[in-house]
């Protein structure tokens, strides 16, 4: 619920600061920074081996108490700690050896791993280890905003075939794809699905990428109707979400089944994903007294209820899911209205719980870390994220377990168990997974690679006429 990291930051970022740890798309953590990695003392000291002949953007190495230094600020920064729960249960960090870090905990914490993914970025004057370095920027506030990154000769991976990088941002969205297809650009970073049809010609790829994040429409569980588990499940019941995928989305998304993200090694396909049935979402409704009945209003239509959905101004993907979304609840007697906001009024009103639901692109994977932020108990722990008022005891057990344990056959209990949960207690209709598009000239060879291309951009190099011939 912020605008932190959209557009040219976020960009900017992926080119310039890495991690400790990568996640997979399976939740497994793999290496980055740190080359290796063994858990001590049952669970309470990770040994962290680092990679060698690492540098800084301003030629530190990353080793010994650098290293611990910033990784320490990373770790302790109020915005991180919100968003990577494990972060509370560290205790201390020191280097052991030059590459050597040791991270003590005042209680297990399996998940560490997994939120050591958060970049190691503190700040606008601090500097990073990715294979492009920042030489310049536009100042904050300035219209359509540039910045220029350089290829960072000592990147451990090997110097990037890329020499320099502008990044440049416009207001809209015709005026950078004219501007691909007039070859002044060599790639428009986001691509949304409706566009990509125009943009793909014969001198333009698009690349299409699962993002971890998904469309949701929360609800506060404090407020009305919606305090019934047996409501929410309903409503989630009135949803035609493959017809959203197909007619919104262009059939480029899947589908949601809840909170946890399907790719996660331990999650459980077996157990019961809502389908689109708007008769029993509305027997449902019935068994539960909510029966259709006149507005006091004239102009307003029968409803068994009613409730108004906060929505950012300006962000049309949102507006057309939700716009479907109320449909398919107005089908069933349950009238939704929406209040739109400017973003910032919209993420202060989120983030302070003053909504009745929420429309949101919410981070839910690819582990159950990223989905505890949004639906753990604000009578256990008042975090930063969960705003909704949902309460339910059994998934706060389960949470915990999955935080703490490293058995995976325990894991793989609880992760089933959560789901069936979420199934029959859902604090939100969770809607589709979102892709992220790039559009890239063809005159680029591409690796192939199952991330993000932006994760390759520095091992990009220029198609032989050959290729480019041959991509068309």
């Amino acid at each position: 619920m912020s605008d932190e990291g959209l557009g040219l930051g976020q960009f900017l970022n992926l080119l310039n600061f890495e991690s400790l740890i990568l996640t997979g798309a399976n939740g497994r953590a793999e290496p980055r920074l740190a080359q290796s990695w063994q858990w001590q003392d049952d669970g309470l000291t990770l040994l962290i081996q680092l990679r060698p002949s690492v540098f800084l953007h301003d030629n530190r190495r990353f080793a010994g108490q650098t290293a611990v230094d910033l990784v320490t600020q990373a770790v302790t920064s109020e915005g991180n700690v919100a968003g990577y729960p494990t972060f509370n249960d560290i205790e201390t960090i020191t280097a052991t050896s030059d590459l050597q870090l040791s991270i003590r905990l005042k209680r297990p914490s399996a998940m560490l791993l997994e939120d050591l993914t958060v970049p190691l970025d503190l700040g606008p004057d601090s500097t990073g280890t990715g294979p492009f370095r920042l030489v310049a920027k536009s100042p904050e506030g300035a219209e359509n905003p540039e910045a220029v990154l350089e290829a960072f000769d000592r990147y451990y991976l090997g110097k990037p075939t890329i020499d320099r990088v502008v990044v440049r941002s416009f207001d809209a969205l015709r005026t950078s794809f004219a501007s691909l297809l007039r070859g002044e650009l060599d790639m428009v970073y986001d691509v949304p699905a409706d566009a990509v049809q125009f943009v793909r010609n014969d001198d333009v790829e698009v690349i299409s990428v699962p993002r971890w994040y998904q469309h949701v429409l929360a609800f506060n569980a404090h407020r009305g109707p919606l305090k019934s588990p047996l409501v929410r499940k309903a409503l989630n019941l009135a949803i035609d979400r493959d017809g959203i995928v197909k007619r919104v989305l262009h059939g480029s998304s899947d589908a949601a089944t809840g909170p946890l993200y399907p790719k996660y090694w331990a999650y459980d396909p077996s157990v019961p994903q809502y389908q689109y049935d708007p008769a029993a979402a509305a027997a449902l409704l019935d068994a539960a007294g909510y029966r259709i009945q006149k507005a006091a209003d004239s102009n307003r239509p029968p409803a068994r209820f009613r409730f108004t959905c906060l929505l950012p101004q300006d962000f049309a993907v949102w507006e057309r899911i939700a716009l479907e979304i109320q449909r398919d609840l107005i089908n069933i007697g349950v009238d939704m209205q929406f209040k739109v906001a400017p973003f910032k009024t919209f993420n202060a009103l989120a983030r302070t719980g003053q909504f009745e639901a929420v429309f949101l692109d919410m981070i839910s994977g690819p582990t159950p870390a990223r989905a505890y932020i949004w639906w753990r108990s604000a009578q256990a722990f008042k975090g930063s994220y969960n705003v909704f008022g949902y309460e339910n005891a059994e998934a706060e057990k389960l949470f915990e377990v999955l935080l703490r344990s490293a058995n995976e056959a325990a894991i793989r209990s609880a992760t089933s168990k959560l789901q069936r949960v979420f199934y029959d207690d859902p604090p939100a209709i969770f809607v589709a997974w979102d892709t992220r598009s790039r559009a890239i000239n063809r005159r680029f060879v591409v690796p192939d690679d199952t991330r993000d291309p932006m994760w390759t951009l520095w091992r990009w190099t220029l198609a032989s006429p050959r290729e480019v011939a041959l991509a068309r």
